[in-house]
């Protein structure tokens, strides 16, 4: 198999089978692998010539390290491309009023806190998703039935296994069962101020709340 960090010597004496150059540092790249393959070829021994399977598997590295910077480049370009629609998108919303299903809570370690919601019609039940600032759950909380109107649910900082949690931004979801069709549960509203960004992400700021774009019910002029 072809070595990346060393490269046989075609112009020096032959010592043995550890005769090696080594080229600290470089990185190689589906070129420079292509070279050292079509080098070896060049300079076997033509009483012991590269085994048969031996350049199958070397040309398979080669197609398969292809196949992975090929992947590597459109998973960055779609990166890159959602990044700018959802800014577009942002920009787009500002001065305009939203409705979020979900916001942003700060967690300061000191004790519960409040986690404040709108119901538009009286529910047979209210679910609650909390998440980390990486969007991976980390508690679910449940009550029955809820009038319409304003209503709370206490959090105590804890996960769903009971260990409590590092102090800092979390976001929550509010969602109601058994209620009329077409009724949303609100978690904040308000006039779209601004946005922020966390490398390709995007939080819309309503009124005094951070939203996530997927958490907004519905936008009004």
């Amino acid at each position: 198999m072809i070595d990346s960090q060393s490269v046989r010597s075609a112009g020096a004496p032959a010592a043995g089978p550890e005769s090696t150059v080594q080229v600290p540092g470089k990185t190689l790249g589906k070129d420079d692998f292509l070279r050292l393959l079509v080098t070896q070829l060049q300079n076997q021994n033509p009483l012991n010539p590269l085994d048969q399977n031996q350049f199958l598997s070397q040309t398979a590295q080669f197609t398969a390290l292809e196949e992975l910077q090929n992947i590597g480049k459109a998973i960055e370009e779609m990166k890159q491309s959602g990044g700018a629609s959802s800014l577009a998108q942002a920009a787009a919303l500002i001065g305009r009023t939203a409705r979020l299903s979900g916001r942003d809570v700060q967690l300061d370690g000191t004790g519960p806190v409040s986690l404040a919601f709108v119901l538009q019609a009286p529910v047979a039940g209210v679910t609650v998703d909390i998440m980390d600032w990486q969007d991976s759950p980390v508690r679910q909380l449940r009550v029955g039935s809820q009038a319409a109107g304003a209503g709370a649910i206490e959090w105590d900082g804890r996960d769903d296994l009971g260990r409590p949690l590092t102090p800092g931004t979390y976001f929550y979801r509010v969602s109601a069962q058994g209620g009329p069709a077409g009724s949303a549960a609100i978690a904040a509203a308000g006039p779209v101020t601004g946005f922020e960004t966390q490398g390709t992400r995007v939080f819309y700021r309503v009124g005094s709340a951070l939203g996530r774009p997927q958490d907004v019910v519905d936008v009004q002029q």
